[in-house]
């Protein structure tokens, strides 16, 4: 275990701090490109002392990476860390996606991020076959249907489950009621915390923070510190990701810095109307300590 992480058993899970107050942080890790899970749960261990779970990407980007599920997993068994493991829908048909889960529950892997990911064509197995089984809302419903006892067509299981069900939002999205509607539609299957794509706008932040707070379900927010300029015009270039041009400009003049230094500050505008964090740290404990200090005010330790 990484030097200064707190056990698991020592610290609240993700169910009781999104049940208590406190500003919540999250951090995301990709599993390698490698048969060695090694790596990343050395990063996760890393990262352990500084936020409240960790998130594991499943085939993101559509890239053939180790299976988040089994990095999830190990990271549970070495670390004994609260993992929030990403389960999409592309990839499999209602029987592998209720075996999967069953299976992460099994092996303490219980709060699941449900994702429709990212299409085939835009990875590096271009000519691979969507699944596309179920829609997001049917997979957390394929979920919620576990934690009631029963698999989707309604045969009894020898057991319940008890996953805490989430999902995701796009703050940014051109067209906000439908954004709303989608994310109430899967708060009414089942989700019960949500975390967003990465935010480069406060102000589009809070409206959607504002426009969804009825829904009573816990939003974390996410964010991405910028390499450069031209990282944040190829983010403007992906529908629902518009980087306000205010950014780019600070970016083009500014140095490697720049984009950590607006990372902080959208933390630290943010934290006091919203629920929680969601860092995109590229596996870096320094981006995830900086931000964490920003919103320190607001901050509840996990203790």
């Amino acid at each position: 275990m990484d030097e200064g992480a707190v056990p698991a058993a020592d610290r609240p899970s993700l169910r009781q701090r999104l049940a208590a107050p406190g500003l919540i942080i999250t951090a995301e890790l990709d599993p390698p490109r490698a048969a060695d899970v090694a790596p990343v749960v050395e990063r996760a261990g890393r990262l352990a002392p500084l936020v409240d779970a960790v998130n594991v990407t499943d085939g993101s980007l559509a890239r053939v990476r180790l299976a988040g599920l089994f990095a999830a997993v190990a990271m549970r068994q070495r670390l004994r860390l609260e993992v929030i493991a990403h389960l999409t829908a592309r990839d499999r048909n209602r029987i592998a996606l209720q075996a999967d889960a069953l299976g992460a529950a099994a092996f303490g892997v219980r709060t699941l991020l449900v994702l429709s990911g990212d299409p085939p064509d835009r990875g590096d197995e271009p000519e691979a076959k969507a699944v596309g089984d179920v829609d997001t809302p049917g997979l957390i419903r394929l979920l919620a249907a576990l934690n009631a006892g029963s698999t989707a067509s309604g045969r009894e299981l020898e057991g319940r489950t008890d996953l805490l069900i989430g999902c995701a939002a796009n703050p940014g999205a051109p067209d906000l009621p439908r954004e709303v509607e989608k994310l109430a539609q899967r708060v009414e299957a089942g989700a019960r915390f949500c975390q967003t794509q990465p935010v480069f706008d406060v102000e589009a932040a809070l409206r959607f923070a504002e426009a969804v707070r009825a829904l009573g379900v816990p939003v974390l927010f996410g964010l991405l510190p910028l390499r450069d300029a031209e990282r944040a015009r190829y983010f403007s270039r992906i529908p629902g990701m518009a980087v306000p041009e205010s950014v780019v400009t600070r970016l083009a003049a500014g140095g490697p810095e720049t984009g950590l230094a607006i990372a902080c500050e959208t933390a630290r505008a943010l934290a006091p109307h919203v629920r929680g964090l969601h860092l995109f740290p590229m596996g870096s404990a320094r981006v995830v300590q900086a931000v964490a200090e920003a919103a320190g005010p607001w901050r509840v330790p996990a203790a």
